[in-house]
Order: C-alpha cells, then structure tokens, then sequence
C-alpha cells in the first residue's frame, strides 16, 4: 500500500493517496471555469448535497452517497455482545444495551459518513465528461499546490474545515455498497464511505477531496487567490483518455 504524501498547508495538513499529477474540472458556463483559473473562485460542495440532488441531476447526485449497508445473516446461532460484536455492530448493540441473539434472521446496520466538504475532479479529460458536465475544462497542472493552497485558505481563512481529522485527496473506489456475511466473526474491512460511488460509475474516474467541517456544514462559494498559477483553461472538446503519471 502506498503512503499517502502528507504536507503543510498553513496551520493544517492535508494529505494526498496516490494522486494523479494532473486532474480535471469540467464546466457547463464558461464565466465559471473563468473565473476559478483567473481569481481562484471555487464552489466547495458538501457530502449530503449530492444526496439530495439526484431526483433532478442524476449525473451529480447520490442518493446513498457516503453510505454503506452491512448485512449480517447468521448460519448458526450466536450471541453477540459489546465485547466480541464487529465494529459495525457495536453501535448498535451499545444503544440497544443488551445482546442481540442472532438465529438466522436479518441484521441490517447502515454506515454513514458525516456530512462533510467536498471538491470534486476527475482523472480523465473524455468527450463523455464533455457531454455530462460542461464543454469547459480547467486543468490543475499543479495537484499538490493547488489543494494546498485550497486547504489553507479553507482553513486560516474561512475557518470552515477542521485541522483534525486532516482533509485527504484520493480517487473514488467503485464499490458495491453493502456486503452480506454469515457470521459476525467473518473479518469486515473498514470502507473509506466518502469515497465510494457506485460500479456503473467507474468511467468518470473521479478524484475528490473530503474536508471535515468545524461546525454547521452548507455549500460555499468563495475566491482563493491562491489558486489560478495552479490551473489553466484548455480546449475540452479534445479527447484525452491516457493513463496519467502519479505524485507518488
């Protein structure tokens, strides 16, 4: 497993897992992609805003966005307790305050991260990227300078993100969200649910950036002068779609 590059960004850190060194943002309006390369305006979304729009962009929204259903249905008889229950249960049997005693019935326990700040790029620059999200494209030619400067104006300026847990940038897991197991003792790997997105996704490539919020969370517009030597406008309508070099 490759270590994620960790830098300073002001007063926080953010850290990088396996980034690719160039990445993409796409446009519908010209004056926007505009204005980030020339100002460094940026809109800064959130998680449960993309869960919130899917009935009217099913491009962008997510409905389970962040979500994760773990089932659990049990072979034979057992009794699971705080002590010897999977992480993913433990919540659950902590708030019931007794055992749970499984005997072949359905254990459904839904996993849900935070609402959370989110920036949202992609790998590939595609004429079907084109087509779902705007004919402009900004390119970030400068990955870490660019997210490091995003990070510290976030943080030492807006102070709207939290220096820990520290923001991360990685590329989305095109994941089936739930797993079914037949025993809680059956080892379940901890998902990073802020970055899984459905399977017939994988074509967009996605690589997004996750901040956790210091409080009230809501989708902000704001100008980091800090970002334009990082990017640049470029010509959308070619098609590239080639494996790109990575930071680490």
């Amino acid at each position: 497993m490759v270590e994620p590059l960790v830098v300073q960004a002001g007063s926080a850190q953010f850290g990088f897992v396996n980034a690719p060194r160039t990445l993409f943002k796409f446009f519908a309006q010209e004056a926007h992609a505009r204005a980030l390369v020339e100002s460094g305006q940026v809109r800064i979304g959130t998680l449960y805003e993309f869960r919130a729009i899917e009935g009217w962009d099913s491009v962008r929204g997510d409905a389970a966005e962040g979500q994760f259903t773990f089932t659990l249905e049990s072979s034979a008889p057992e009794t699971i307790t705080v002590e010897n229950a999977p992480w993913y249960l433990k919540p659950i049997i902590e708030q019931l305050g007794m055992p749970i005693l499984s005997h072949g019935g359905t254990i459904n326990a839904v996993g849900s991260h935070p609402d959370a700040y989110i920036f949202c790029t992609t790998a590939v620059r595609t004429s079907g990227a084109v087509g779902a999200y705007g004919r402009y494209c900004v390119e970030i030619h400068d990955v870490v300078g660019f997210f490091t400067g995003l990070t510290r104006h976030l943080t030492d300026v807006l102070g709207m993100v939290a220096r820990e847990p520290h923001g991360f940038l990685g590329s989305c897991l095109y994941l089936k969200r739930g797993v079914k197991v037949t025993a809680s003792s059956t080892e379940v790997v901890e998902s990073p649910l802020s970055f899984i997105k459905q399977p017939d996704k994988q074509h967009e490539q996605e690589v997004r950036a996750i901040w956790h919020p210091t409080g009230s969370v809501t989708a902000t517009v704001t100008v980091c002068p800090e970002l334009p030597p990082f990017c640049s406008l470029i010509d959308a309508c070619i098609t590239l779609n080639v494996p790109v070099g990575r930071i680490l």
